[in-house]
């Protein structure tokens, strides 16, 4: 499996389209308490977005717009701009400790025209708009999440993402060594033997880990871990069964992993999840 399918194949993202056609006046989309994210697809027209109460983008071609993350942001068209739309909310199987959407910039922008990787999914999207088949819902979610999925591979493939694991990804030594790390999340490989899988020195692997990652392996592999940990936490698996899935001998050594990582206990942390995330 390559390291973008193991990383989705532990963390679901999945989507939901609420609106599709054509666009007059404002949507206005509030900070939300849960993990969500939203995608905009403008087939057609043009489209004024306003991120943050402030900062003004203008579409004037067919474009994909993600916001991974929950981020208070407007749309504006006008009649005479004739905006074609669609638009999802994506949520993810980890809610808000998604590692990908946790390693995407706060926006993305990618004209159409420069990912021609993705025009069959987004013209069967948009196929799905007009029709009036039976289904048609469930299918324009599910291409969608199609969607999202290539638009993360074409981010890999084309180095958008500069520093995080999808930009780990795209790295010809480093890729091997995190998809050896996200398979295996119970295992404890040294430093040295994750720089020997490189193919590099150990201070090398070290320093170039750090720049395209951005976090030392040491502290990398242990935010994995933990990430994994929370997504069983949530699927209600104990926490001794946690501890030896993600490699601790015991809970307590565990506990001692999770609290550095998170301010809290895996107990601890699963009340406050109860209380955000639901």
């Amino acid at each position: 499996m390559d390291p973008l399918s193991e990383v989705l194949n532990r963390f679901s993202v999945s989507a939901g389209v609420f609106y599709s056609g054509q666009l007059c006046g404002v949507s206005q989309f509030e900070q939300a308490q849960d993990a969500v994210g939203h995608l905009h697809l403008l087939k057609a027209g043009k489209l004024t977005v306003v991120k943050n109460g402030s900062e003004k983008v203008q579409l004037t071609e067919p474009s994909l717009l993600l916001f991974p993350q929950s981020i208070p942001h407007r749309l504006f068209a006008d009649q005479d701009d004739r905006a074609e739309v669609v638009c999802a909310e994506i949520s993810y199987g980890a809610g808000r400790h998604n590692p990908i959407a946790n390693t995407l910039p706060e926006m993305v922008l990618l004209p159409l025209a420069h990912c021609p990787g993705l025009s069959g999914v987004v013209s069967s999207l948009f196929e799905e708009v007009h029709s009036c088949k039976n289904g048609r819902t469930l299918v324009m979610d599910r291409l969608t999440e199609v969607l999202v999925v290539m638009l993360m591979r074409e981010l890999v493939s084309q180095g958008v993402v500069k520093q995080g694991m999808l930009a780990g990804m795209n790295h010809p030594k480093l890729a091997p060594v995190l998809l050896a790390i996200h398979k295996n999340p119970g295992l404890s490989e040294s430093v040295t033997e994750l720089a020997q899988q490189a193919a590099m020195s150990r201070t090398t692997f070290i320093e170039t880990f750090r720049q395209v990652l951005g976090v030392p392996p040491g502290d990398y592999i242990l935010g994995w871990k933990i990430s994994v940990a929370q997504s069983l936490l949530k699927k209600g698996i104990s926490i001794s069964h946690v501890a030896d899935e993600v490699g601790y001998s015991n809970t307590s050594g565990f506990t001692r992993a999770f609290k550095k990582k998170t301010g809290l206990s895996p107990k601890d942390w699963l009340v406050s999840f109860s209380d955000l995330d639901v």
